[in-house]
């Protein structure tokens, strides 16, 4: 069946839905999903797919139970349609936070307080993603020389035991190490912010020098300068989160990874306020 919640335009959605709905029974119409939604006119459902017509709560409310929605599907399909109609920035940012809120979440094991040393130094996250299909059995100095920039053989062997001692990484039988969890996901709060600010500011200087090490075939950059509103700013933060959990779902069910790599998006004022 279609997951709505790979979609972020309900019309598509809707589209995708009649046209398995249609493959699968040939007596499927805009006709019968109409009268199985309750909806008098036969032609609606056409015309909203089309753009030519809007949803209303209450015909959200009688598609979604026609569609046979559990509870976070009509959410998520209420506040898609809420977010795709409409008209302000402000009322998209509500419904897209809202969105953002109620989508599904990923396999991400959060990060407890005690443990943001993990965020210390920027190579214990490259090591614990290094680990998955880099078998260096224990040659810690190949280890260390496998990252960009390279690490000392006493950095890498200090950074698998701190991994191993905050649960992030474990040893099998065989000598192998694995992840204990696919992703993770921090919430710091005051204290521990200064922790992640630091390990941010560290793979900046590694951004820095990767314009030198890397050939540019092998890496992405890009810039823009734009002007917007306050409120333009906080959805573009919003995308900016949903753009990362997708990242994070392709990299979650990757099972033929031969290299780690960082992403890192900064977004910050180049001039002042009109409003201040």
């Amino acid at each position: 069946m279609i997951n709505i919640f790979e979609h972020q335009n309900y019309r598509e959605y809707l589209r995708s839905y009649y046209n398995e709905q249609k493959a699968v029974k040939k007596s499927f119409s805009y006709r019968s999903f109409s009268k199985k939604a309750n909806i008098n006119t036969s032609s609606f459902l056409f015309h909203v797919i089309q753009g030519k017509k809007n949803l209303t709560k209450n015909t959200i409310v009688k598609i979604s139970g026609a569609i046979g929605h559990n509870r976070e599907e009509s959410e998520y399909f209420e506040n898609l349609v809420f977010f795709n109609q409409a008209d302000t920035i402000s009322e998209k940012t509500y419904y897209y936070s809202r969105l953002i809120e109620v989508r599904r979440p990923l396999d991400i094991e959060n990060v407890d307080k005690d443990r943001y040393e993990y965020y210390s130094k920027w190579y214990h996250s490259v090591i614990r993603e290094v680990v998955v299909f880099y078998n260096f059995q224990d040659n810690f100095s190949g280890l260390g020389k496998f990252l960009i920039p390279p690490i000392s053989e006493k950095e890498a062997k200090e950074s698998i035991k701190l991994l191993e001692k905050l649960g992030f990484v474990e040893k099998d039988n065989q000598g192998l190490y694995h992840q204990t969890s696919n992703l993770i996901l921090t919430k710091p709060g005051p204290t521990e912010t200064f922790n992640v600010q630091k390990f941010q500011l560290e793979m900046l200087e590694v951004a820095m020098k990767a314009y030198d090490n890397i050939p540019l075939f092998q890496r992405m950059s890009t810039s823009t300068t734009f002007s917007i509103s306050e409120k333009t700013f906080e959805l573009i933060k919003l995308r900016a989160r949903e753009f990362q959990r997708e990242i994070m779902e392709m990299a979650r069910i990757e099972n033929d990874q031969t290299r780690a790599y960082q992403i890192t998006v900064n977004m910050f004022p180049v001039s002042r306020s009109t409003l201040q």
